[in-house]
């Protein structure tokens, strides 16, 4: 009954607090707490969180949004300073764009017991170019330390009326108290989506609005002259509210997509408009709508029916070719090698188009897919462009054309798409860059209709090593190591290895795996991507065993082990995303040096996920003074969901530990 009643009146007194928070007015208390009430690992919490969006009206520019927001941010240790520094997104479009002011901040430490201040001064706020889309607005705060408390506010003018960001209301630290208020006119009919797992509620209401609108109309006789007016515009806004409290922080863990499909947020996406003396205009979409309306760009379908600027190329890479795959990867291969990437995102092609883009041999991938997609029609094939958001864009929940943020190549061959992405030369048919692999894409054919395509790879990329080694009787071991890999794993092999000095990589080859000496190295089909990736080098490293008495202790795996598991939550509230099925298989022939005999084995061990989803097999023999070690794992699915979670965590742990053992030799 204590513990209700203490929980009861802390919530109390923390809802009074934050209905009383001030900009500047932060309290000693602030300044003095070391550690979160609630997580206390916590390296930093946002104590307060105020955003209002509102609207106004102005009779030579029309309506305008505007954003207030104000944060309050505790840094608790070193690992919290990231947050000394916070970062805005400012959008533009079409010549539009977001501007900031009202940018003050404060610095609030404790300096011999007594709270002391420092003013965010204007050599420490930053706006640059992000993009031809956005820029971005820094401010980096003062005296920053350990202990500080970080007030913030700033405002946004945006003549962006149909596009707001998300309300996040989780961050990878704590949030104690958020206050979001919208006020959007009767004339805006917004949806609303919201997302993440932990609950919020958003109260909605209506009130009633009225506003001064300056004008300038003509004389009483109708003459040229005007004068300017002042009038009351009336109307109805709908007012959309959330007030949270002490949400939880949203921990990041290895393979997870991307944290912001998880996060709790609401986002408002414009429905349909409804001006006085104007039209209804409906911007509700949808998948379908959104694909066609994309399709429809000018700075897309247009560019995909231009063939002229390629057509002599491209009859003459297919002339005497009658099969449609072998016709499909020439001209594939022609433009992989022909374009290079500019690294620039998007659905829509550059103002200069595909043409310019085609003749300088460089493009964004709207345009270099668009251009695959349009030379595979010319060869007779039945290519259609298929729109996908990237891993770093977010799953799209809900229609909207905004949601896809790339473009790839489809060729539909009976029941199937064959996948294409021109703008990584390392890649292959279905082996898409890793940014790509986002669950499903949206193909859209040439009359408008389209259909959904899963995006994730259904053939396992494969990881087999090889070792025949010898252990040495003062602990070393030496030996051969070949590695074979295939699909995403050689495409990520490929990439990396792209522009990287083979010395450079040996040495952080050799120090990854704790000081080995690699010789004799050999580096098969790295510029063929259809072609699994062939690596081979002899090693020799001191100290791989260990030696206490009379006996040496061998990990089997050696270098290869796993020694740590991913997976470290209490609990998961979200997948667990692999991007891909992988096999890994790990075969070992290991020779004991003279002198020893084998005192013990590790036993040979199999675990199973549920349902079939992954195995991992240890067996492991012994003949004569030879150890031959055969380790597989199998992850049969790309995304786990999290009902998966204990089952995988239990999975990984069984495989380090197995991973760890090791065996005995004893002398003779």
């Amino acid at each position: 009954m204590k513990t209700k009643l203490f929980l009861f009146l802390f919530v109390g007194m923390h809802l009074m607090h934050a209905n009383e928070v001030k900009f500047g007015k932060v309290s000693k208390e602030e300044v003095s707490e070391t550690q979160h009430p609630l997580e206390s690992d916590a390296h930093a919490a946002i104590l307060y969180k105020k955003e209002r969006v509102y609207y106004n009206y102005d009779y030579n520019n029309g309506w305008s949004m505007m954003k207030e927001a104000h944060y309050r941010i505790k840094i608790y240790d070193k690992e919290g300073l990231d947050w000394a520094t916070l970062q805005v997104p400012l959008y533009v479009s079409n010549g539009d764009e977001e501007r900031i002011s009202g940018v003050k901040g404060f610095t609030f430490n404790l300096e011999n017991g007594k709270l002391v201040s420092e003013k965010l001064r204007k050599d420490g706020i930053f706006e640059e170019d992000v993009n031809k889309y956005r820029k971005k607005a820094s401010f980096t705060m003062p005296e920053v330390k350990e202990g500080s408390v970080l007030d913030i506010e700033y405002r946004i003018h945006s003549p962006l009326i149909g596009y707001m960001d998300d309300f996040w209301f989780q961050y990878d630290i704590p949030v104690n108290h958020a206050d979001v208020r919208l006020e959007i006119p009767e004339y805006f009919i917004f949806k609303k989506y919201s997302r993440g797992f932990y609950p919020i509620k958003l109260n909605e209401f209506k009130e009633a609005r009225k506003i001064s609108v300056s004008y300038r109309s003509a004389d009483a006789q109708g003459g040229a002259k005007t004068s300017a007016r002042t009038g009351e515009l009336n109307f109805t806004e709908y007012v959309y509210e959330v007030n949270a409290t002490n949400l939880p922080s949203l921990k990041e863990e290895k393979f997870t997509n991307n944290i912001d499909n998880y996060r709790t947020a609401i986002k408002f996406e414009l429905a349909s408009t409804q001006f006085p003396n104007s039209p209804y205009k409906n911007y509700s979409l949808t998948w379908e709508g959104v694909a066609k309306s994309i399709y429809d760009y000018d700075s897309f379908g247009s560019e995909l029916r231009k063939t002229s600027y390629f057509e002599d190329d491209v009859d003459q890479i297919i002339a005497g070719k009658t099969n449609d795959m072998e016709k499909a990867m020439l001209i594939f291969e022609f433009l992989k090698q022909k374009m290079t990437w500019d690294e620039y995102y998007g659905v829509s092609c550059s103002n200069d188009g595909v043409r310019k883009a085609y003749k300088e041999g460089s493009g964004n991938v709207a345009e270099i897919n668009l251009m695959l997609t349009a030379m595979l029609r010319h060869a007779g094939l039945n290519a259609n462009p298929i729109l996908v958001s990237t891993r770093s864009n977010g799953i799209p929940l809900f229609p909207t054309t905004d949601g896809f943020n790339y473009v790839i190549a489809g060729m539909e061959v009976q029941d199937a798409v064959i996948l294409f992405d021109a703008t990584e030369k390392n890649s292959s048919p279905n082996v898409l860059p890793n940014r790509a692999l986002n669950w499903m894409g949206r193909l859209v054919r040439k009359d408008g209709s389209s259909s959904s395509v899963d995006l994730m790879p259904k053939e396992s990329s494969r990881e087999i090593h090889s070792i025949y080694a010898e252990i040495g009787g003062d602990g070393s071991v030496k030996g051969k190591k070949r590695t074979h890999y295939t699909n995403q794993l050689a495409l990520s092999f490929r990439n990396m290895m792209e522009g990287t000095d083979q010395d450079s990589y040996l040495g952080d080859l050799e120090n990854h795996h704790g000081e080995m000496e690699i010789s004799s190295y050999s580096l098969e089909n790295n510029d063929n991507p259809l072609e699994p990736i062939l690596e081979t080098f002899e090693f020799e490293k001191e100290d791989q065993c260990e030696i206490i008495g009379d006996k040496i202790y061998v990990k089997p795996m050696l270098f290869l082990a796993q020694v740590e598991n991913p997976f470290k939550m209490e609990k998961r509230d979200y997948p667990v995303d692999f991007m891909y099925p992988t096999q890994e298989r790990y075969m070992i022939d290991l020779t004991i040096p003279e002198g020893y005999a084998i005192e013990s084995l590790p036993e040979s061990a199999m675990v199973k996920l549920p349902e079939g989803a992954g195995t991992f097999k240890y067996n492991i023999l012994a003949e004569g003074n030879r150890v031959r070690l055969n380790v597989s794992t199998e992850l049969n699915s790309a995304i786990f969901p999290s009902s998966y979670y204990e089952a995988l965590k239990e999975y990984y742990k069984n495989l380090v530990l197995k991973e760890s053992e090791r065996i005995v030799l004893s002398k003779v």
